[in-house]
């Protein structure tokens, strides 16, 4: 079961979109939120040239999707520094920077956090991940991994609060539409036609997820289609998420039309066209959930 816990953010500069020093109940670790911008002003934070992980964030300059840089220092001020004048590193527009408040972690610990965290970020897939080269995973014992996981998971919690869901997986809707009677079991969704469409997805807390191996349909009708979904689909042929016009991994689209307006090709409804195995439509589910007998 999981419990409550309390995020304190404080306003550095006094605006929202200043700096932040974040900190979760019951634990050491606290977290810098530092624009680019005023990475300056950050100079005089002594605890900033401790050993710490951080995460630049920013876009791709050429297709717009949301990227990380997974980093370690023993001096976030100086590295930070760096990345800021170097020319490669341009599309970071912010950072988050974790210590801790006992001064705890050292050179071996922050090292296996760096590793473990590009680990997460390539296993989500949310992000493009920007390091040139996967980060040595250092050597600890036992009751340091057990330490430096639960480090972890905190660092998850903070991050995602921040807004990056980076290291969230894409997690279905828990309700009675689409469990089955085992309340850890998802009911997927489906869309099957005449095309060679084979499509399979789910419904989550930020919209729908269709599943890696859905097959596509090629023909595009771009009368009616929308055109962000065109631009869609041409990015996605390009960048290798589609291959033989099938996708090769887990993919979240803003809801279930989206979804199926990108399978498909045309302008269609998303709660008529995604069936669960049984061939009721989301728009049945739906209705029966609202009304129950």
């Amino acid at each position: 079961m999981n419990r409550g816990k309390s995020l304190k953010i404080f306003l550095l500069d006094g605006i929202p979109n200043g700096r932040w020093i974040c900190e979760l109940s019951n634990w050491t670790g606290k977290a810098f939120r530092i624009p680019r911008t005023s990475y300056k002003l950050c100079k005089d934070r002594e605890e900033l040239r401790s050993p710490s992980i951080y995460f630049l964030f920013g876009h791709d300059n050429d297709s717009g999707e949301p990227v990380i840089y997974v980093g370690e220092t023993e001096d976030a001020i100086k590295r930070l520094g760096e990345h800021i004048q170097d020319p490669k590193k341009d599309y970071w527009t912010d950072t988050i920077v974790f210590i801790t408040k006992d001064d705890h972690l050292n050179k071996a610990h922050i090292k296996y956090l760096e590793s473990r965290f590009y680990e997460l970020a390539k296993e989500v897939g949310r992000y493009a991940v920007k390091n040139l080269q996967p980060p040595r995973c250092s050597v600890i014992s036992e009751a340091e991994i057990a330490e430096m996981e639960e480090f972890i998971d905190n660092v998850k919690i903070v991050v995602s609060a921040l807004g990056h869901k980076v290291f969230e997986m894409l997690m279905p809707v828990r309700s009675d539409i689409q469990v089955s009677s085992d309340a850890n079991e998802v009911v997927y969704l489906y869309i099957k036609n005449r095309n060679g469409v084979s499509a399979k997805g789910f419904q989550s807390p930020e919209g729908f997820v269709v599943c890696k191996g859905s097959v596509i349909r090629e023909q595009l009708s771009t009368n009616s289609l929308n055109k962000n979904i065109i631009k869609l689909r041409e990015q996605y042929l390009s960048d290798g998420t589609i291959v033989d016009n099938t996708f090769i991994r887990e993919i979240l689209f803003t809801s279930p039309s989206a979804a199926s307006d990108f399978i498909l090709g045309n302008s269609t409804s998303g709660p008529v066209m995604w069936k669960n195995e049984e061939g009721i439509t989301l728009k049945e589910l739906n209705e029966r959930e609202s009304n129950p007998t």
